[in-house]
């Protein structure tokens, strides 16, 4: 609890005009991922409950489908909320996920819990000064593949009566391979537009472990 604590004072003072210059960008990503994994809760028990209330009718639905249905409830329902005072606070999933408020980071680690708690896996990405999440599809996949993963998007919201369709998917494709879904909130479908096209972009890759590199993902 102590080592909790003390962490997010140090991510919370680091972002402060004070104290910025003391860090170099290699300590702000450190304790950026640090902040961000110790936020991700898939395990704890309000996280499993929600995950399972939002996702009920659509379990024998294909699993993106079961994405859609937490997706679409966040997108509806987060209320953004900038963190206190101009620093930087990653609050606990298990905490988030009474009040479905806060900033992008705070809805990213939301996501990322929810859905690993549902069996996925996800990650958060950091460009720009922006947070979002990002789930896994599988590796190496087909355009057939990818086309089945936009039909059932579709699906998921035809049936629901809305007009939202998936225009186009949004992913990015790990060097090994795996496809990573955005899950961002710039559009109301997963596999929205990101926030960053730019192929000079640096993203901080956070995974849920407390590893994270620095990425060009739009290259």
């Amino acid at each position: 609890m102590k080592k909790t604590i003390l962490l997010l004072f140090i991510v919370l003072q680091i972002f402060t005009l004070k104290v910025f210059a003391q860090f170099t960008k290699s300590q702000i990503d450190e304790l950026t991922a640090m902040g961000i994994a110790a936020a991700i809760e898939p395990d704890n028990s309000a996280i499993i409950v929600k995950a399972r209330e939002l996702t009920l009718a659509y379990a024998e639905k294909e699993y993106i489908q079961n994405v859609c249905a937490v997706f679409d409830n966040l997108y509806r329902n987060w209320n953004y909320q900038r963190d206190p005072g101009g620093m930087e606070y990653f609050e606990k999933a298990g905490v988030s996920v009474y009040t479905y408020t806060g900033d992008c980071d705070d809805y990213a680690t939301l996501m990322v819990s929810l859905i690993k708690s549902l069996g996925g896996e996800g990650r958060v990405i950091c460009v720009s000064g922006h947070a979002y999440p990002e789930i896994y599809l599988g590796k190496d996949l087909s355009e057939r593949e990818l086309d089945k993963f936009k039909e059932n998007i579709d699906s998921y919201y035809e049936n629901k009566g809305s007009r939202t369709r998936a225009k186009y998917l949004n992913y990015h494709t790990d060097s090994n391979g795996s496809v990573w879904l955005n899950l961002d909130y710039q559009d109301r479908y997963p596999g929205g537009r990101f926030v960053e096209y730019s192929p000079d972009a640096e993203h901080l890759v956070i995974y849920p472990d407390g590893s994270y590199e620095l990425a060009f993902l739009n290259k």
